[in-house]
């Protein structure tokens, strides 16, 4: 099995700057042929939480609207 090479990505000051000031920066990474985007991780962290709660929210809201539907077909009215 062939050994995968680690890749340090080397920031421009202004990018460390960014970074420190809470803005996400894209580099390019041309070991691996993409660009890649770093934040920091408390921003990671918040922004994963975040997606998480919409998607509950939203498989909340299909089960809600399945339901209704169920007893507007089962209501005599």
């Amino acid at each position: 099995m062939m050994q995968k090479e680690a890749v340090m990505i080397k920031l421009t000051e202004q990018q460390q700057r960014a970074v420190r000031n809470g803005e996400a920066i894209r580099v390019p990474v041309p070991e691996i042929g993409e660009d890649v985007v770093l934040l920091r991780a408390t921003q990671y962290e918040s922004m994963r939480e975040s997606l998480e709660d919409q998607r509950e929210q939203q498989a909340v809201l299909r089960y809600s609207m399945k339901m209704a539907g169920k007893l507007a077909q089962e209501s005599p009215y």
